[in-house]
């Protein structure tokens, strides 16, 4: 699996790309999802950006032999260390929970990522999807 910098533009799109392929493939609907999502703009991901750290996650998962990705918790882990910033983490745990309902509906592994999201990143979230930081102080 290669790693990206933290924070960086590469590591944010592949925490979204997993986002979209966590249900075993990736539906037109999330993946179309993502290119109107504010998160790209802010941490400065193009288009090409995108596609091509897409790619390459597809490439690196190991594929199951109904032609599913699959997708391990070391992965994910890994994924999520590389987004430290609390801001973009709050950000990008949005824009995730955005990506995986696009389809209008949730996969169980695309739950198991938002809720490992969750709680790698200590965030709260509350009954109406808003989540902040634990510990951070409301604006």
């Amino acid at each position: 699996m290669r790693s990206y910098s933290s924070d960086s533009p590469q590591a944010v799109s592949r925490l979204l790309a997993l986002t979209v392929i966590s249900d075993g493939g990736g539906s037109p609907s999330e993946i179309s999802a993502t290119y109107r999502l504010g998160i790209l703009d802010y941490a400065g991901i193009d288009e090409g950006i995108f596609d091509q750290v897409l790619r390459e996650l597809t490439a690196d998962l190991p594929v199951t032999a109904d032609g599913l990705v699959r997708v391990d918790t070391e992965v994910i882990d890994q994924c999520l260390a590389e987004i430290v910033q609390p801001d973009l983490r709050l950000r990008v745990w949005k824009a995730m929970w955005q990506l995986a309902y696009a389809d209008d509906s949730f996969a169980h592994a695309e739950l198991a990522l938002l809720h490992r999201a969750t709680s790698a990143w200590g965030i709260e979230a509350d009954a109406h999807g808003h989540g902040r930081i634990a510990g951070a102080k409301s604006t």
